[in-house]
């Protein structure tokens, strides 16, 4: 990728950042962004369709380390011992629980989970070569634990009590695999 284009970008996801810890995400406009960021509006504009897509670029970001565990997530190794991925998971969103805990109160927030979670579950997937025909039961599995997760995590923000949230995510994986 050009230079130009990764400066822009991190101008424009530092920017966010430091907005959003300032203010409400729904009421950050182009210009006070582009002005944070040192950019005129018809850069943010060849990088951005608007103030949301913008905003959901650098949610993607953020939670691409997530994204990047889902994709050695071992299935069976999981079903036995959830705590590696759940911690490592946890750790992850502790990372940029500042952020995260402004993005879950902007408008976005549910579309921009709902892609994040189905592509949490199509990598694991994916990792464990499985397809909905000939795995029907275990891509279901997934989906369950990857939302719940995903929704106990989400709701502990910005109280994220690291050692609690992994026990309580655990126990949940491990009873919901004797239903």
């Amino acid at each position: 990728m050009d230079k130009r284009i990764q400066r822009t970008r991190a101008a424009v996801f530092g920017a966010v950042l430091e907005l959003m810890l300032e203010k409400d995400p729904n009421k950050i406009t182009v210009i006070e962004l582009c002005k944070k960021a040192d950019i005129n509006k018809s850069t943010f504009y060849l990088h951005y369709s608007s103030i949301d897509d913008c905003l959901k670029k650098c949610f993607q970001t953020v939670m691409n380390g997530v994204v990047e565990i889902s994709k050695t997530v071992d299935y069976e190794q999981f079903k036995k011992d959830p705590k590696p991925f759940v911690d490592r998971f946890i750790n992850e969103v502790a990372k940029n629980s500042d952020y995260l805990t402004k993005f879950k109160s902007s408008d976005i927030c549910g579309t921009s989970i709902r892609i994040l979670r189905e592509n949490l579950v199509k990598h694991i997937a994916e990792h464990n070569h499985f397809t909905k025909e000939n795995n029907y039961y275990e891509i279901a599995n997934i989906a369950f634990g990857v939302s719940g997760i995903l929704g106990a995590t989400c709701e502990m923000l910005p109280c994220l009590n690291k050692d609690a949230l992994s026990k309580s995510i655990c126990t949940m994986v491990k009873t919901s695999q004797m239903i």
